[in-house]
């Protein structure tokens, strides 16, 4: 106990002294007189009175701004939405226009022969007379009837259609034919339809004209037309414009 009394000593002294101090808080004195006690008696000094606020600073400038975040998740598809009411009936419409009268204008013919029986193997078998009353107009031609070709060997016969004497150009031909291939006792007459269009006729009288010869590449041969049946060609004329298919 003898060797802490000078210690004590020493602190009563300087608690004393702060207790009578009177100089400002900032004065550099009080601050070195503050920190000799703490050296010299840790622990029992008195604290100072606490200082005033210090004022706010000056705000700092806004940072860059951050890159876009990544796209959310799609949701799901939302329930089909109720049918709207039906809107208001609209107004009727103006009238338009008439119809070209195609029955009025429709022109016509059917010539037909029972029986004609003819075996020439080339040349006009049968002539349908027609009136073409317009320029600008199509004929459209049908033949239905029995034809028949026979040989000892390969041969072809071609019918095909002529108008005025001449076969058609615009668009093409109108023609079909019939092969063997020398069987000689196989004579079959057959039923068979040849039809088409063909444009740039003239107007007024038109010899639709069937007719029979030597497929190209072929020579000789038995052909027979219209065997013990109807046989018949109808021409018309259309108010349309025939087009040559490349398909």
């Amino acid at each position: 106990m003898a060797n802490w009394t000078p210690v004590l000593s020493v602190c009563v002294l300087f608690f004393l002294g702060a207790r009578v101090w009177s100089a400002p808080p900032d004065d550099p004195d009080d601050s070195e007189n503050e920190v000799q006690c703490k050296q010299t008696c840790p622990g029992c000094c008195p604290m100072g009175a606490p200082g005033m606020p210090g004022r706010n600073g000056v705000p700092g400038q806004n940072g860059y701004p951050g890159s876009n975040g990544f796209d959310g998740i799609g949701g799901k598809a939302g329930t089909r939405g109720v049918r709207g009411v039906d809107g208001i009936r609209g107004q009727k419409g103006e009238p338009g226009d008439s119809a070209p009268d195609l029955v009025a204008s429709q022109n016509i013919k059917h010539c037909v022969w029972d029986r004609i029986k003819d075996d020439r193997d080339k040349g006009t078998i049968k002539i349908c007379r027609f009136h073409k009353r317009q320029m600008n107009t199509t004929m459209h031609v049908t033949w239905n009837g029995s034809l028949r070709v026979l040989s000892t060997k390969e041969c072809c016969k071609r019918w095909y259609f002529t108008f005025n004497g001449r076969e058609c150009l615009t668009p093409v031909p109108i023609d079909g034919l019939t092969f063997t291939n020398g069987a000689e006792s196989v004579n079959i007459h057959r039923v068979t339809t040849i039809e088409g269009l063909c444009e740039n006729i003239p107007q007024g009288p038109v010899d639709v004209a069937f007719n029979v010869q030597d497929c190209r590449g072929y020579t000789g041969g038995d052909a027979y037309t219209g065997w013990n049946s109807v046989s018949r060609i109808i021409a018309e004329e259309l108010p349309v414009t025939a087009e040559e298919g490349t398909e």
